[in-house]
């Protein structure tokens, strides 16, 4: 599937980093803004994307096809969520350019589908700051 958002297309939409789910999922410092991010896509009143990538990245974290399927059931349920897949000649464009800015595979496939996109990162992974695209955290959402 192939997604393409327009910056002009209604209200801003973010796309979500890995690390917020984890945060939630692993109750970790930061854990409460991110559910409050979370449940704001799940109603419907934040537009959110993720990488498909970065639901495959949890879920080889989670391990337990049994915990798998309870996060897969979980995000179907969020009204303002769109799962993106990357054709494959757009990973080899977001590898080439991660390699110019000092990214790894993963967050060169967030850093390239933001800048694409032009749309901000939802994350609390500083090495996407000093980088031409929006970094935010869940906080300066819901404020």
């Amino acid at each position: 599937m192939r997604i393409l958002l327009k910056r002009s297309e209604g209200s801003t939409a973010y796309l979500i980093d890995a690390n917020i789910i984890l945060e939630v999922l692993y109750k970790r410092s930061r854990w409460e803004e991110s559910y409050k991010l979370l449940n704001r896509v799940k109603d419907g009143s934040i537009r959110a994307l993720m990488l498909h990538f970065a639901i495959h990245g949890i879920s080889a974290i989670l391990g337990k096809p049994d915990l798998v399927a309870k996060l897969i059931a979980e995000i179907l349920t969020w009204r303002n969520l769109i799962i993106v897949d990357l054709p494959i000649y757009e990973e080899l464009a977001a590898c080439e350019l991660a390699s110019k800015v000092g990214l790894d595979f993963d967050d060169g496939l967030h850093y390239y589908f933001a800048k694409i996109r032009g749309i901000p990162i939802v994350s609390f992974d500083k090495d996407f700051d000093n980088l031409d695209i929006k970094r935010v955290e869940p906080h300066e959402i819901l404020d």
